[in-house]
């Protein structure tokens, strides 16, 4: 009655629990561990860490590049601003369009450099939430190892259902790298060949 929870969890997945030796209810989701391929045994972690967000895969070369063209543009436009604030004279549509550049490349230049920054910002936020989170899964994994031989014992009965299931080519009935007829005919000679081994095993008894 205490783990009702668990119900909705069973029932989405295809799970069902099992009862250790010692009274202990495991639960089993075989077809979580049904898989195509085989997997090689490889060392994992004692808790789920999450990957921290990078800033950018790009060099540093590139990232100091991309800043300082920024800073270039950022100066070109200020410039040339300061210099239309300061009396330069332009005549017809010429001095409508360089102001318009002027606003603009203003514009461009400050969105350059301040959307990285605002970027940056939010991923280091984002790491430090990553990094506390990794913390408490540490310490969690640190109690669960030091826990009371009843969990010890729950987390070495459920051992034995950690066991993956794989599909092999044998166990497809239809494939899509194959002409279906082909897979018919083999099929219909496989069907044949188990009747046969259960005729001659209802023989031999």
């Amino acid at each position: 009655e205490y783990e009702q929870y668990m119900v909705p969890v069973l029932a989405r997945f295809n799970g069902r629990p099992e009862v250790s030796p010692e009274g202990q209810i495991v639960y089993h989701f075989p077809d979580l561990q049904t898989t195509v391929t085989e997997s090689r045994r490889k060392s994992i972690s004692d808790y789920l860490q999450e990957y921290r967000y990078v800033f950018s895969r790009a060099s540093r070369g590139q990232v100091i590049a991309a800043s300082s063209l920024g800073a270039f543009l950022l100066a070109l436009a200020i410039v040339l601003n300061v210099s239309l604030a300061g009396g330069v004279t332009l005549v017809g549509t010429a001095a409508t369009f360089v102001k318009t550049i002027a606003i603009l490349s203003l514009g461009y230049s400050v969105a350059y450099l301040s959307i990285p920054v605002i970027r940056n910002s939010w991923i280091g936020w984002r790491n430090r939430k990553i990094s506390d989170r990794n913390a408490e899964r540490q310490q969690r994994s640190l109690l669960l190892k030091g826990a009371d031989p009843t969990i010890q014992q729950k987390l070495s009965y459920a051992q034995q259902f950690a066991a993956e299931t794989v599909i092999r080519n044998d166990d497809l009935i239809y494939t899509t790298e194959r002409d279906l007829i082909d897979q018919e005919s083999d099929r219909a000679a496989q069907i044949d060949a188990e009747w046969q081994k259960r005729l001659e095993k209802r023989d031999l008894e």
